[in-house]
């Protein structure tokens, strides 16, 4: 079972995302956050019962706080026991400098213009199975 964790203010991109993945028939199991606080503290209590995160979908443009707030946070607190999880921004905007800005953070795996797209989670989900085979 692949566990993602979606943290996105938008709760329509989540609706969609859901019904993407349940479409999808992968082995997935999805914790959604509209709050970016709330997702940091589900991470914090994760860590805490050596619960792994296997995905990790991070909207960058947030009312509380930016993906980017939320990643410095992860820098601080848990990143390094968490570092099997991979960390996906997410943004509807097509600013160059989103991508550029998720190329600079090493432990981001890559940077999603939204909706996600069944091509996209058909790579990631083969990627992380495959891992998980080894």
């Amino acid at each position: 079972m692949i566990q993602l964790l979606v943290v996105d203010d938008d709760d329509i991109n989540i609706f969609l995302l859901n019904h993407l993945l349940k479409k999808s028939g992968y082995p997935v199991e999805t914790v959604s956050f509209t709050n970016p606080v709330e997702a940091l503290q589900y991470i914090n209590s994760c860590v805490a019962d050596d619960k792994k995160i296997d995905l990790l979908f991070l909207d960058i443009n947030m009312p509380q706080m930016t993906g980017w707030d939320v990643l410095h946070e992860l820098r601080i607190e848990n990143i390094s026991k968490i570092p099997e999880s991979r960390i996906y921004m997410l943004s509807s905007s097509v600013h160059a400098t989103d991508s550029e800005k998720a190329a600079q953070f090493p432990e981001v795996s890559g940077f999603i213009s939204k909706p996600v797209t069944p091509e996209f989670l058909s790579e990631v989900f083969s990627t992380i199975m495959l891992a998980k085979q080894l």
